[in-house]
């Protein structure tokens, strides 16, 4: 082993978006600050790639929200030239013919809810402020680190006083504390159907509940997925919708913010394992032996990847250990990319131009009783069929991503168990994904002959491209026991580690997955407090 006579304050383990957010403000602060990229360029979940000659995609996530507004103001975005089309209406396509769409637009929806139930459409604007009044009572947690509550206790008075500081935020909204808790403990199932009647209505509204997860809208906890919506975007957040250029456009100007800030970037590098000594990190190695030194090491992977692959696992307590090994992390979507000849349309034959719908993301909806049986199917290691499909059209926004004249559509293809009873995604994916277009072309008839090429990413796939343990875009399933300071284990929610000088900063730590950029933030004025503090 060489170890590189270029000693470093900070190291960042991986080149997603929070990955460089992270180095971002750690290099701005003065820290010199390197950040480690697997693959040959940055982005981590967050690159557009050629799929097939010509066409052009986003692997992993390909929208961009919930993109905190000082990540925005810092990082100069709007002046490093990306920009965001707003998607357009959520078209919601039943087998049974049914149509529901949700709009931006509160009154379309209303209107579009009395179709199914006068009843509902009253009680939708009631709903949407009461979930929005619990966000904007969230939305100060989303910026900093969750106090440490757990095994360990606080570390000192500052941290006590970010304990008190989330205890006078409950004190100030505590007439919402008792829907906030009922939200983080009940189903939603339960939750939308104490409001609504419809079955369209609430499927519309809580399909968002099987998102990455392996539970059924029915399981207690999954009511939160409606509202880390409404409290992700309010205040202090952009709006929703496709990058131009793809959502690596995003990343790439990331990286030049933090190239720009100091920070040093290396891309098509391989850590291999984060060196630590007596429970101290002391840098990282790299694939083919140079040892690199630093002072701290910010973990960009998910937390099984960090702390079983890439940690000495005598350097961590059995008890965390064991907690990490039982973190559900366990990726349950499909994703396929199409090179298409030309724009399908719903129902019947083309029409001139794109409509409304083609600018949204539309969904192939199923019952919540439905999505139940699918998820339990999946949790069984069954891909379901004929489940739950979302469906967009980036190049309607950007048509410089294909080829002129032609369309890429991105697919979510859910209740696909990365683990599987029988078989293994390898032999069984094509099968799995020529079902899913034929349920499509029920909807989109002209659909399969429209296609010219496909990219197929079962949660293996995105596990071996994009290092996510299990498939799991959001490096860990959202649910009430694995977010704030329990994320991703109770006692370890700050970003700290029991290695010290090790940090988490990406999706597995507060406050979760989306491209918020949150989790590099916030960790990185975790270390920023850190170091001040040691040099006291």
């Amino acid at each position: 082993m060489r170890r590189d006579v270029r000693e470093y304050e900070t190291i960042v383990v991986g080149g997603g978006h929070n990955g460089l957010v992270a180095g971002f403000y750690l290099a701005r602060a003065g820290l010199r600050t390197l950040v480690l990229e697997r693959r040959p360029f940055v982005g981590g979940a967050c690159v557009t790639e050629e799929f097939a000659p010509g066409y052009r995609a986003s692997t992993g996530a390909y929208v961009v929200s919930m993109l905190r507004e000082s990540v925005w103001r810092d990082m100069r975005l709007v002046e490093r030239g990306v920009r965001v089309d707003q998607a357009g209406p959520s078209l919601n396509l039943f087998a049974d013919g049914a149509r529901f769409t949700l709009d931006e637009d509160l009154d379309k929806t209303i209107e579009e809810a009395k179709r199914f139930s006068a009843a509902d459409a009253r009680a939708l604007p009631a709903f949407e402020e009461h979930l929005a009044g619990i966000g904007r009572a969230l939305q100060p947690a989303f910026d900093g680190a969750p106090p440490e509550i757990g095994a360990r206790g606080s570390r000192d008075l500052r941290d006590l006083r970010d304990l008190a500081g989330y205890g006078r935020l409950a004190w100030r909204h505590r007439k919402l504390l008792a829907e906030a808790a009922f939200l983080f403990s009940t189903s939603a199932e339960q939750f939308l159907g104490e409001r609504f009647e419809s079955e369209y209505v609430k499927a519309a509204l809580g399909w968002h509940a099987i998102n990455d997860s392996v539970h059924g809208p029915s399981s207690p906890g999954t009511a939160y997925v409606l509202l880390h919506d409404h409290a992700s975007e309010g205040g202090g957040v952009r709006q929703w919708g496709f990058v131009r250029g793809g959502i690596g456009r995003l990343a790439d100007a990331l990286g030049e913010a933090a190239r720009e800030a100091g920070a040093e970037i290396r891309a098509d590098v391989e850590v291999e394992r984060i060196v630590s000594r007596a429970g101290k990190v002391s840098g990282v190695a790299l694939a083919g032996g140079d040892e690199l030194g630093a002072r701290f090491v910010l973990s960009n992977a998910d937390p099984k990847r960090t702390f079983l692959s890439l940690c000495d696992l005598a350097d961590l307590p059995e008890r965390f250990v064991d907690a990490i090994r039982a973190y559900r992390c366990e990726g349950t979507s499909t994703k396929v990319n199409l090179a298409l000849s030309a724009l399908p349309w719903v129902d019947g034959p083309p029409r001139a131009g794109a409509q409304p719908y083609h600018f949204g993301i539309m969904e192939v909806n199923s019952t919540l009783a439905e999505m139940d049986r699918d998820q339990a199917m999946a949790r069984a290691g069954i891909p379901a069929e004929d489940s739950h499909i979302e469906i967009c059209f980036p190049t309607v926004h950007d048509p410089s991503l294909a080829p002129e004249g032609r369309h890429i559509a991105t697919i979510d293809i859910n209740s696909q168990p990365y683990t599987l009873a029988e078989g293994s995604w390898d032999d069984r994916k094509e099968a799995q994904v020529d079902r899913a277009i034929a349920q499509l072309a029920r909807f989109f008839p002209s659909l399969p002959d429209m296609i010219e090429h496909r990219q197929v990413l079962t949660p293996l796939d995105l596990e071996r491209l994009l290092g996510l343990s299990g498939g799991h875009a959001l490096h860990g399933e959202m649910t009430a026991d694995q977010l704030f300071f329990m994320r991703p284990v109770r006692g370890w929610g700050s970003y700290r580690t029991p290695i010290q000088g090790l940090y988490l900063c990406g999706s597995g730590a507060h406050p979760g997955g989306g491209v918020t950029g949150a989790p590099g933030r916030n960790a990185a004025r975790q270390v920023l407090r850190d170091a001040k503090r040691a040099r006291r």
